[in-house]
């Protein structure tokens, strides 16, 4: 049933019934491609000839074939579109995370299949969540990513990845979340991924590490020095919330992310986490990322051999 323009599917029964073959995957894609039926990507014709034997549309008008697929990260792929929606609806409803390894099997497609179709819809939740700033009353944090190791905790940790954690927060609690990959939690840093993330007119609040005094300076900045005050537990309790959150994810279901993909994995993450009061609407809702999402990524793109 679709309510407000999304599909209404709550759990498998629900989403097994919807999407029983591949021919009403295909259906609804269309449908979630062109609602208003079908549009031209060269020339907005409406007009079309269904080719079957190639499987192109082909505009009355102008002539240009287009797939189905064709503009979307499921573009030229030669995986069943059930596997896609499948690999698509665990990722969008399991809260905690889905272990890709699980997910083959239970789909029965290869390992290395089922992880590429996954960092291609991590990157069409990124790039959608690139549309959203954060608003209103912000905690903001650094924390650090990896492995245990000995020696210092904390920053300046050795070996592990920085990363900025912002939450937005409303009178009932947290809305939505952003995570970005630093290089170093230094102002310059701190002031990019601000600026790109964070409202103009938002209120941050930090602790008090000095590199944020200077890379918040255009934002209303509560900054509080912590160590003989308030723990940062209490002063940023629910961006420490996240954080603990995201990192029971990475080591329990994933065993542990390496820092090249660590950023695709906190995407993921944050884009579940800003859209966890929308039940029932989450497989349609990232359907429709992964149809927007732009060029999609390739195996060399993700091994680095491209």
């Amino acid at each position: 049933m679709r309510e407000g323009g999304y599909e209404k599917i709550r759990g498998f029964l629900e989403f097994t019934e919807a999407f029983p073959t591949e021919e009403a995957c295909r259906s609804h894609l269309f449908l979630r491609r062109w609602p208003n039926g079908f549009a031209c990507p060269r020339c907005g014709g409406v007009e079309y000839y269904h080719i079957s034997s190639r499987d192109l549309y082909e505009c009355a008008y102008c002539s240009y074939q287009a797939s189905l697929t064709a503009g979307t990260i499921m573009e030229k792929t030669q995986t069943p579109l059930r596997a896609w929606f499948w690999l698509i609806f665990l990722m969008a409803n399991m809260k905690t995370g889905v272990s890709i390894l699980g997910a083959a099997r239970l789909i029965g497609i290869s390992y290395k299949r089922a992880w590429l179709i996954s960092h291609k819809i991590r990157a069409a939740m990124g790039q959608r969540d690139e549309r959203y700033r954060l608003t209103g009353l912000i905690e903001l944090d650094d924390s650090y990513f990896g492995s245990s190791k000995s020696g210092k905790r904390g920053r300046g940790a050795e070996g592990k990845t920085p990363v900025l954690i912002g939450v937005s927060v409303g009178e009932k609690g947290p809305v939505h979340a952003h995570m970005r990959v630093l290089d170093r939690v230094k102002a310059d840093e701190i002031k990019e991924v601000a600026g790109q993330t964070v409202d103009a007119g938002s209120s941050v609040k930090t602790d008090g590490l000095n590199s944020y005094r200077s890379g918040l300076s255009g934002f209303e900045h509560d900054r509080t020095v912590l160590g003989s005050g308030p723990a940062a537990s209490e002063k940023l309790p629910w961006v420490h919330i996240v954080i603990a959150n995201v990192k029971g994810m990475l080591r329990g279901v994933h065993h542990g992310v390496s820092p090249r993909h660590l950023q695709p994995y906190l995407s993921e993450f944050c884009w579940r986490f800003s859209r966890r009061h929308f039940e029932g609407e989450l497989f349609d809702r990232l359907l429709w990322a992964c149809i927007t999402g732009g060029d999609p990524l390739t195996w060399a793109q993700l091994v680095g051999t491209s």
